[in-house]
């Protein structure tokens, strides 16, 4: 027998009654695929925005826009005088309203090696949510009158 004659007498895959790749069958290869990285699914085109927007900003220089809100620093910078020197940086500080409070030395300062010594006029950043601990971020120079404007 010939393959043309054994073609027309195999039976379709229908016929059969189980599935198969058949021609009449759509491969899953050809099957339209929807999901988020699908060219024109919604989620997909926000993230082809995103990825614009970061490549348009980068080659400008200015920051690309982020989701949310942006951190404010709700920090209250006060000046004071340091009363005493406690053990890993921690020192009493007296402020110029007259309440004394534990600070700590920033990191730059730590980084920088600024020595802070008792008697040194100091800027102290207090927390809103608890005035009773603070953080020293500058030191004023000695022979100064008053310390500088702060921002």
């Amino acid at each position: 027998m010939q393959t043309s004659q054994l073609l027309q007498q195999r039976p379709t895959a229908k016929a059969a009654g189980f599935r198969c790749f058949a021609p009449n069958v759509r491969p899953v290869a050809q099957r339209i695929a929807r999901s988020w990285l699908h060219p024109t699914s919604q989620a997909s085109t926000a993230y082809a925005n995103a990825l614009v927007a970061r490549a348009v900003a980068s080659q400008a220089g200015t920051p690309p826009p982020r989701a949310g809100k942006k951190k404010v620093k709700k920090m209250v910078d006060i000046t004071g005088e340091v009363l005493k020197d406690l053990s890993n940086g921690m020192f009493q500080v007296k402020l110029e309203n007259g309440v004394s409070v534990i600070a700590h030395l920033s990191g730059k300062i730590r980084q920088n090696r600024i020595k802070v010594v008792v008697g040194d006029t100091v800027t102290v950043e207090l927390s809103p949510y608890d005035l009773t601990k603070g953080r020293i971020t500058l030191r004023h120079k000695p022979g100064e009158s008053a310390p500088p404007a702060t921002k």
